[in-house]
C-alpha cells in the first residue's frame, strides 16, 4: 500500500468502529474508549496497526453470546446426545426444554466452570446469570463442583459444564480436574463453549478423553495476528518480526514482555461485552499512565 492509501484506510477503519459503535453492535465500548485508545499509537507505523487489530477483533455483545448459547442447548447438545445414545436424549424435545424444568434436577445438572479458589469475577458465573435469565434455565439444576458426588448419588450422570470461551484450556482443564468426573466411568460430560481456540479445545480433549467439548464458534491457531496481519506493509519480513515489534512498542509503553502477548502467546483478538478474556492481547485492555485501555478486562 502507497503512505497515501494507508492513511485513507486508518480514516477508513476509524469511520466504520463508529458505525458499529453507533449501532450497537460493538455495545459497551464508548467513542470515548475509541478515541482514547487510538491516543496510544502516534507514528504511521502505529496507527496502521491499531487500524488492522481494530479489523481483525471479534468482539461479542451480550445478545450475541445469548444466541450463541441458544445455539448450543438446542442444536449442538442435542445432536451430541442422539450420537451418544444419552438416555436423556428426545428426538422431539431440544435440552435447552430440559433445562428449563425444575424436576430435571433428578437426570441432569449444570456445573459452575469455576475452581473452589476462583473469585466471583470468573466468566464462568457469568455465562451462569445469563443462562437463568435469558434462557430461563432452572437455577435449581446449577451446582458447583463440590456438590457432584451428591448429584451422583441422587441418580444425576448428565454433566454440563458452560463458558464463554476457552483459550488456552488452563481454566478448564483446573474445573474439570477438581471435579473429579474422571472417577466415575458411568457420566456423560459436555464442556459448552461460546468459542474454542484450537489450542484450548486440543488440551481439554488431550487430558479429558471423556468429555465431550462443544462450541458455536472454532478459533483455529493461525487465528493469529502476527501471522494474518499485513506486517510487511510496516517494513517487517516475517510473523517474529512482527511479534518482536509489538513487545517493543508495549515495552516502550510501560508493559512488560512477558505480559504483552497474554496469556497463551495466541495472538488472540476477541472479546465479550462482559469482558476481554486473559487470553487476548494486552494491548485491548491494559491501562497505565502510558497506555489507555479499550476494553474493560474481567475482575475491573
Amino acid at each position: 500500500m502507497l503512505p497515501s492509501e494507508i492513511e485513507v484506510f486508518i480514516k477508513k477503519k476509524k469511520d466504520q468502529c463508529e458505525k458499529l459503535i453507533q449501532f450497537g453492535i460493538w455495545r459497551g465500548i464508548d467513542s470515548n474508549n475509541l478515541s482514547a485508545w487510538s491516543k496510544n499509537f502516534t507514528s504511521i507505523e502505529e496507527k496502521f496497526f491499531a487500524s488492522c487489530l481494530l479489523d481483525w477483533l471479534v468482539y461479542r455483545n451480550e445478545e450475541q453470546v445469548i444466541s450463541m448459547l441458544f445455539d448450543l442447548f438446542t442444536k449442538h447438545l442435542h445432536n451430541q446426545w442422539r450420537i451418544d445414545k444419552n438416555p436423556l436424549y428426545n428426538e422431539s424435545e431440544n435440552p435447552l426444554n430440559l433445562l428449563k424444568k425444575q424436576n430435571s434436577q433428578n437426570v441432569l445438572r449444570y456445573v459452575t466452570a469455576v475452581t473452589t479458589s476462583d473469585k466471583g469475577t470468573k466468566s464462568g458465573y457469568t455465562i451462569v446469570g445469563m443462562m437463568n435469565h435469558h434462557l430461563e434455565i432452572s437455577s435449581k439444576l446449577n451446582i458447583k463442583n463440590e456438590q457432584i458426588p451428591q448429584a451422583y448419588a441422587d441418580g444425576v450422570r448428565t454433566f454440563l459444564f458452560v463458558d464463554d470461551l476457552t483459550g488456552t484450556g488452563q481454566q478448564m482443564k483446573s474445573v474439570l480436574s477438581e471435579s473429579r468426573l474422571s472417577e466415575y466411568d458411568d457420566v456423560y460430560v459436555y464442556v459448552m463453549l461460546c468459542a474454542a481456540h484450537e489450542k484450548g479445545y486440543n488440551e481439554i480433549l488431550n487430558e479429558f478423553p471423556f468429555v465431550k467439548v462443544l462450541f458455536a464458534e472454532y478459533i483455529p491457531y493461525d487465528d493469529d495476528i502476527f501471522i494474518q496481519l499485513p506486517y510487511r506493509e510496516i517494513e517487517l519480513n516475517n510473523p517474529s518480526e512482527f511479534k518482536k515489534w509489538y513487545v517493543e512498542f508495549m515495552e516502550s509503553k510501560g508493559v512488560k514482555k512477558n505480559y504483552s502477548l497474554g496469556r497463551g502467546d495466541l495472538g488472540l483478538a476477541y472479546a465479550f461485552q462482559s469482558g476481554i478474556p486473559n487470553d487476548s492481547l494486552p494491548i485491548l485492555y491494559y491501562t497505565n499512565d502510558k497506555l489507555n485501555r479499550l476494553l474493560v478486562k474481567r475482575g475491573k
